[in-house]
């Protein structure tokens, strides 16, 4: 009896944290229906079921509209909400550990239907959901891949230099 649980905590020792091992698409299934009210859980795992199927990720989302998955990888994942509104979540490496785990969760939000009048904002979650309030500090690689996927509001942009040249 004594080896059995000798072993058996051995054995426990020996797996890997989940942190360490998660990926972007067991934290989307994971994630609580009320940061997207657009997917339940069992939308998310259609989404997942399809992408792997290979077949065209769409649902109908629980506000009657048509939701699309257009990327799936193991860091990253991205929906097409609606016309005017992307999502995408992003599973990045930080410096300093947060809530034991060398990883948190971006979720960008990007508003807008052309390209130059998108505007997006950023989020961050542990890996177990809770949202963080202050930005964590991320590795040189992975602020790099942020940045590629923020889009900052051009028009205001346009209408501030227009405003400084007066």
């Amino acid at each position: 009896m004594k080896r059995l649980l000798l072993f058996s905590l051995l054995a426990l020792t020996m797996l890997p944290s989940t942190a360490d091992t998660l990926t972007i698409r067991q934290a989307f299934i994971e994630m609580p229906d009320s940061l997207i009210p657009y997917l339940s859980h069992n939308s998310r795992l259609d989404f997942i079921d399809f992408m792997d199927s290979q077949m065209k990720a769409e649902i109908t989302n629980d506000f009657g509209g048509k939701s699309l998955m257009t990327a799936l990888g193991d860091d990253s994942l991205t929906i097409r909400l609606n016309d005017a509104c992307t999502l995408d979540l992003l599973l990045l490496t930080t410096i300093e550990p947060v809530d034991n785990s060398r990883h948190v969760i971006a979720m960008i939000t990007t508003v807008g239907v052309d390209d130059g009048y998108q505007e997006s904002s950023v989020e961050y979650y542990s890996v177990n959901w809770n949202r963080l309030t202050t930005v964590p500090t991320l590795t040189a690689d992975d602020r790099k891949r942020l940045e590629s996927r923020e889009k900052p509001l051009k028009i205001l942009k346009f209408i501030g230099d227009k405003l400084n040249k007066n």
